[in-house]
């Protein structure tokens, strides 16, 4: 499971600063989230692929539309 998890993870700060510089290169929040969602599902089947239930846990603030998107995936994929 190591393979599949980063090595370091990025800090709040980091994070909008990367977020804010995509923006400004013309791709928007929407488009960011949708990414963001697709790319989790996509880790999950890769480490799961029998998997046929999911639990999505979202907290307050923009990673909540990341987490719609991926329970969005899932469903369509008959989780």
């Amino acid at each position: 499971m190591s393979a599949l998890l980063p090595s370091a993870l990025y800090s709040v700060a980091a994070v909008r600063a990367l977020d804010a510089a995509a923006m400004a290169s013309g791709i928007s929040g929407l488009e960011l989230m949708q990414r963001a969602g697709l790319a989790a599902w996509q880790v999950l089947q890769r480490r799961w692929p029998a998997a046929r239930r999911i639990a999505v846990l979202c907290g307050p603030g923009n990673n909540g539309g990341d987490g719609y998107v991926l329970a969005r995936a899932a469903g369509a994929a008959g989780c």
